[in-house]
């Protein structure tokens, strides 16, 4: 079955997903255990976990299976032309790996600890900036928006993926492509990320001085998806805050009880409104739109931006607020 897969999509010119080995997959017991975990010596004793509580999270569950169907194909069309852009426009070898086989070569990766370093440093500075654009782009934040949709924070919502988002989310890291970096190290380091971004989405874990500083965690991420106005986009790191801190969009933890959810979306438990709501709602204001400058504003300025009426943008609000 996997040759035909493999064959399937050889035969498409492009790269397999079955031959890149995602260790996401080898941490899905230690989701479901944690998801478990929460539940039962944090939500029930704190009594929160409600009939509400239980639909958000079967949506997110709901989003998290979908988007895994849409990510095994999206790696074979993303890693396909990364490897085009590797082979044929990269501008150095120094962070190159020679043969493949040196990927799986544990004497290799421990004498080259310090590129998977510099790998995790560079991708974490893509995503971060894939992370903020995500939500100051309305075209892009109709892909992020569903993360940002449920009402609670829980381990669960980290499987809350938007489908939109990944058919984009690669793109950020051409650069670094183009730079000589490996497109299998890459990919690898986004996944590593997107695994050390489970654990932040939680209510039971407190502040951890310094560590929050320096990395994301659930004192920080509680700041992200908190939809009170002085904390909207604020902490876009996945692993690092320190691009947060150079560009100014860090903000600690003031807050002792957060709100969550989104500002202006309808609230639902269908998988299918939740993705596409925000899509709809940007069509429908493109179509409605009095010229093409207000149709491309609608599209790419950020969300809330309007061509008539009260102007409800983030750092419009924020700046109102103060």
């Amino acid at each position: 079955m996997k040759d035909q897969i493999t064959q399937f999509f050889n035969n498409l010119g492009l790269f397999s997903p079955l031959d890149f080995t995602d260790p996401v997959t080898y941490f899905i017991p230690g989701f479901i255990l944690l998801i478990l975990g929460e539940t039962f010596l944090y939500q029930i004793p704190q009594k929160l976990f409600t009939k509400k509580l239980v639909k958000d999270e079967l949506s997110s569950i709901g989003l998290g299976l979908g988007a895994v169907l849409l990510d095994f194909g999206m790696k074979a069309i993303s890693l396909s032309y990364f490897f085009w852009i590797y082979n044929n426009f990269r501008l150095t070898d120094a962070f190159g790996v020679g043969e493949l086989s040196n990927l799986v070569s544990l004497q290799w990766n421990l004498e080259h600890w310090w590129l998977w370093l510099l790998v995790l440093i560079v991708q974490d500075f893509g995503f971060y900036w894939h992370h903020r654009l995500s939500h100051k782009i309305r075209l892009f934040w109709t892909g992020h928006v569903n993360h940002h949709s449920a009402k609670h924070l829980s381990f669960a919502i980290a499987l809350r993926q938007g489908w939109f988002e990944i058919i984009y989310r690669d793109i950020w890291y051409i650069p670094f492509i183009i730079i000589g970096f490996h497109p299998l190290m890459i990919s690898m380091m986004h996944q590593f990320n997107l695994i050390f971004q489970f654990w932040p989405h939680t209510d039971a874990i407190g502040k951890l001085g310094w560590f929050d500083k320096i990395f994301n965690s659930p004192s920080n991420h509680r700041v992200h998806h908190s939809r009170q106005i002085e904390e909207l986009d604020k902490n876009y790191g996945g692993i690092l805050m320190i691009w947060d801190h150079l560009f100014g969009t860090y903000q600690s933890e003031k807050s002792i009880k957060h709100e969550y959810g989104i500002l202006t979306n309808d609230h639902s438990y269908n998988v299918f409104n939740i993705v596409f709501d925000e899509f709809g709602k940007m069509t429908k204001d493109v179509k409605n739109a009095p010229d093409f400058k207000s149709k491309m504003m609608y599209i790419f300025n950020a969300p809330g931006w309007k061509h008539i009426g009260k102007d409800e943008r983030i750092s419009v609000l924020q700046k109102n607020a103060k």
